[in-house]
């Protein structure tokens, strides 16, 4: 008796997968459109405060922070305050700003080259030390 049982539920699930899956839709395109500037300078930062420390990372496509990538331009990126003053030059990609003192900061995050030339890539953003 528990084999008809068992061979009735396959035949159950077996009859259920006759049916042909539907095909995925595809789309097509009549206009391809182009970046009016392909050029363009675009730099992601990400930040996380944690006590009286900022983790900051720069994801900044064709620059490198070290002299091991060829064929990438090299940069470094310069912090400042909100006071306008060099807080400090990084020389990679992530990193971490300490010693804040407590209160609202400004900081502005700058991509430049090695003799400080700007790339145009900069982002400025708001941290708070509690």
């Amino acid at each position: 008796m528990k084999k008809m049982i068992m061979l009735a539920f396959a035949l159950l699930v077996l009859s259920g997968c006759k049916e042909k899956m539907p095909e995925p839709e595809s789309f097509s395109f009549s206009k391809k459109v182009e970046a009016a500037n392909r050029e363009q300078k675009t730099v992601s930062i990400k930040h996380m405060v944690q006590g009286n420390q900022v983790y900051i990372e720069c994801i900044v496509p064709g620059v490198t922070f070290t002299t091991e990538k060829k064929g990438a331009k090299k940069g470094k990126i310069i912090v400042r305050s909100n006071t306008g003053n060099l807080y400090k030059e990084y020389h990679t990609a992530a990193f971490v700003i300490k010693g804040l003192p407590k209160g609202v900061h400004l900081l502005n995050v700058e991509i430049v080259g090695k003799n400080n030339q700007s790339f145009g890539m900069k982002e400025q953003f708001y941290v708070t030390i509690q």
